[in-house]
């Protein structure tokens, strides 16, 4: 597929093109938007345009009248996910795409399907929009570059709701009349806008639902700054949509929208549901795992890593025989489910000797946590590095409630060692907890930001439903650069019993929705 895919490079639209008064020529000439919108329109549709069509397609879409509006009004975060293989700015992003996948996915963590079915330069197909109609309820977006009547019928003759229109692409003549037709098959229109004066078109259009995008299509380049000047210029009425650029449930935390779509970070995810659950919730953990149920409750929450505690003092303690089986049945039922998540065995550094090496190995552990002194961490994980290469190492940094003077200084020396295990590839992520980990409490915040020049931080210690949306703030306001959260006690009834109530609603919580 990719060596059919072409170069949206700078060119200029043809004489006949240029002069159509339902493009917007002088803002795409001289721009990639151009030899996209050429492609566009010489593309044909076999299927002609004829009431007998019109009124068949407005039959099957009396029941789903502005199911899109209806679901991205809906109080708290909300998004718009979507079903894209490869792009102009990225290339091919995805070899195959299984719609089975994406469409339980999605029908698990979206409000909305976007399906892109440009075919020349992001290899979609209405093919494609079809079989995903046939696979989800959710309301769903065609996204292409429309800018003739046929598109729009093939777009509803596929199964979609919506269609996107973009004010970079038609002038106000054409939005009008593809609006006009849109709306008589019963579709609803995204308007997209990427500057003041487009939003100021917008309103005047009567736009409903307002994508803006934090990519400039003229040179496929991404500031997500965009969105964050534009809100205010937004209709206050309208549905403002965010598009482009959010990589990271850390980008989406920190943005003042409430609505997203969302494509390239889970078209570029080796696991699409790993890749959605890292966009929502962050590299999130759920740990103290004693129970398979937990874990797979866990998975469906969001969680993309659980952890199975093998620290001596610890109250979750799972032996090395059971930790073994677990792994097993965990790793097992939560690939039934098409959750896939780490396996985090969690263990004392100075309590890791060949026994625990050889438990490692039998739970076939992704990922091992080491909490002590940092010397025993970094020596450990050293030792790990040469026993088991693939494995990653996660460093927990104990913190105390409340900060000296003296224990600031030291722990400045400590980032220094740990940025030092960063950059020798001896380590993968730190995790911040309370200096007694385990105990559900929680540590001085005060002391996140000398940890913002590490690159993969999580944080752990009395998390809670009700306290992670706080600390996710403040966590961000220090700088830090946050993967994502550990849950443990703040999410159980009892020690190593977990609630999937309160999973639920802890990771809602991260996500900005309700539960």
């Amino acid at each position: 597929m990719a060596s059919f895919l072409k170069k949206a490079l700078p060119g200029v639209l043809p004489p006949a093109l240029a002069a159509n008064p339902d493009l917007n020529a002088v803002g795409m000439n001289g721009t990639a938007l151009a030899s996209i919108v050429m492609a566009a329109a010489s593309r044909t549709f076999p299927e002609a345009i004829s009431m007998r069509v019109v009124r068949e397609i407005r039959a099957t879409r009396v029941t789903r009248a502005a199911v899109l509006e209806r679901a991205l009004r809906a109080s708290g975060r909300r998004f718009i996910l979507e079903v894209k293989a490869a792009s102009p700015s990225e290339g091919l992003m995805r070899g195959r795409v299984d719609t089975d996948v994406y469409a339980r996915t999605y029908g698990r963590f979206a409000d909305a399907v976007s399906v892109v079915t440009e075919p020349d330069f992001f290899a979609g197909s209405f093919d494609r929009l079809a079989d995903i109609r046939q696979k989800t309820v959710l309301p769903i977006l065609a996204k292409d570059f429309f800018v003739k009547e046929a598109q729009i019928l093939a777009a509803a003759r596929a199964g979609a709701d919506a269609v996107l229109l973009m004010l970079s692409v038609l002038s106000d003549v054409g939005y009008r009349k593809l609006a006009a037709f849109a709306q008589s098959l019963g579709l609803e229109i995204l308007t997209e806008a990427d500057s003041e004066t487009d939003l100021a078109r917008a309103r005047r259009l009567g736009a409903r639902l307002i994508g803006i995008n934090n990519r400039d299509l003229r040179t496929l380049t991404v500031d997500r700054r965009r969105v964050e000047t534009l809100l205010d210029a937004a209709s206050k009425d309208a549905v403002i949509v965010a598009e482009s650029g959010y990589a990271t449930a850390a980008d989406l935390a920190a943005s003042s929208a409430r609505v997203f779509l969302c494509g390239s970070a889970v078209s570029k995810a080796p696991d699409v549901s790993v890749g959605v659950r890292e966009l929502l919730y962050g590299k999130s953990k759920v740990c103290g795992i004693t129970r398979v149920k937990d874990a797979v409750a866990a998975a469906k929450a969001g969680a993309v890593a659980v952890g199975i505690i093998l620290a001596e003092r610890s109250s979750r303690k799972v032996s090395t025989q059971a930790a073994a089986e677990l792994s097993a049945a965990v790793r097992r039922q939560t690939e039934v489910a098409g959750l896939p998540v780490e396996i985090v065995a969690v263990a004392d550094a100075q309590e890791v000797t060949g026994e625990v090496l050889k438990t490692f190995d039998a739970m076939q552990a992704d990922v091992v946590q080491l909490h002590g002194s940092l010397s025993q961490v970094l020596k450990t994980a050293e030792v790990l590095k040469r026993a088991f290469p693939d494995i990653k190492t996660v460093v927990a940094v104990g913190l105390p409630t409340v900060a000296t003077a003296h224990c600031r200084a030291a722990l400045k020396d400590d980032v220094r060692k740990i940025e030092a295990a960063f950059e020798a590839g001896l380590i993968d992520r730190v995790t911040l907890d309370h200096a007694a980990g385990g105990t559900g409490s929680g540590f001085d915040r005060d002391l996140l930001p000398l940890f913002a020049t590490l690159p993969r931080v999580t944080l752990a210690g009395g998390i809670t439903p009700e306290n992670v949306i706080d600390l996710q703030r403040t966590a961000l306001s220090a700088g830090l650069r946050l993967s994502g959260f550990d849950f443990n006690s703040g999410v159980e009834d009892a020690p190593g019993v977990k609630s999937a109530e309160k999973i639920g609603r802890a990771f809602a919580a991260v996500a900005g929705r309700r539960y």
